[in-house]
């Protein structure tokens, strides 16, 4: 299958894909930095900027297009400031969903917060939803949380899944049987996790103090979370520049083994922290080709 990337960021829905055996044969992001980096791990896709000057033509034929819109103007983060999906940067999603009724590729993933999920009263995800069904896709969607996927990170996220003429969707995103509860929190281990990761969790001895708080009073808001010591951090964001995210051991390194000089590590800091996490894409990816197969 051939993925058509948008709002690619570092690249975190391309590899993951990739990785599962699919093709990506177009990028578009408008930040200088991530377009480095996407240049450096696909010099031979092709690499467009800002998606407003996208045009249909622009883009190869691909099965699945993937983005995860700007969520600034509906995320928690900017509580009393949020303008939603007539915002001008999350409204980037009325660019996306024109280009895909020009070239109306089988499948979309979309990524983005839970924030979407009561914006406006509720009223940008009704919107979201109807435009995308007007579109002829089925649409299914699901929060999804990459601790489960094994990643020591809490990172809950909606993940929307559209199947052109049909509800396809729901087979990518709901599998059949029961779910495993979590009976209690145990530090380095959880019970409820995807069969295909499950085998890679580890111990782990890690903890986290969230950047607003240091510092700040608990009573700061949603960006006052404090510290923990639970094998898990919390939710890396992009104003994470000043995380403490250390070993009980030594110190995290990210600099060091990433080989990323000082002056550029608040760019990698900002670009991870909007970044999806990869094992849920490659998730993802195989379900879509599991129901694919099964069509054919």
């Amino acid at each position: 299958m051939k993925v058509a990337s948008f709002f690619s960021g570092i690249g975190g829905f391309d590899l993951g894909f990739e990785n599962v055996g699919m093709e990506v044969v177009f990028q578009c992001d408008i930040d200088d930095f991530c377009r480095n980096v996407l240049k450096a791990h696909w010099p031979n896709v092709k690499l467009m900027g800002d998606i407003n000057e996208v045009k249909p033509d622009d883009i190869p034929d691909s099965d699945l297009w993937c983005g995860g819109f700007p969520c600034q103007d509906i995320s928690y983060a900017n509580q009393g400031k949020r303008k939603g999906l007539n915002g001008e940067r999350s409204g980037l999603f009325f660019k996306f969903s024109e280009l895909i009724s020009k070239k109306n590729p089988r499948w979309i993933v979309i990524e983005t917060v839970p924030g979407i999920l009561n914006s406006a009263g509720g009223n940008d995800f009704k919107l979201l939803l109807q435009t995308l069904d007007e579109l002829g896709y089925g649409i299914s969607w699901r929060v999804l949380d990459a601790k489960y996927f094994g990643t020591p990170q809490r990172r809950r996220r909606v993940f929307i899944v559209g199947s052109l003429g049909s509800l396809c969707s729901a087979e990518v995103l709901f599998e059949q049987g029961g779910t495993r509860i979590v009976s209690k929190a145990r530090l380095g281990q959880r019970e409820l996790v995807t069969k295909s990761s499950e085998g890679s969790i580890r111990e782990t001895d890690i903890y986290s103090i969230q950047h607003a708080s240091i510092n700040r009073k608990h009573t700061a808001g949603p960006q006052g979370k404090g510290y923990r010591n639970d094998g898990e951090t919390w939710t890396l964001d992009s104003r994470g520049g000043a995380d403490a995210v250390c070993s009980t051991n030594n110190s995290f390194r990210v600099r060091e083994i990433a080989g990323i000089p000082r002056k550029l590590d608040k760019y990698r800091y900002r670009s991870v922290g909007n970044a999806v996490a990869i094992p849920i894409i490659e998730w993802l990816g195989n379900r879509i080709l599991l129901v694919e197969n099964n069509l054919g």
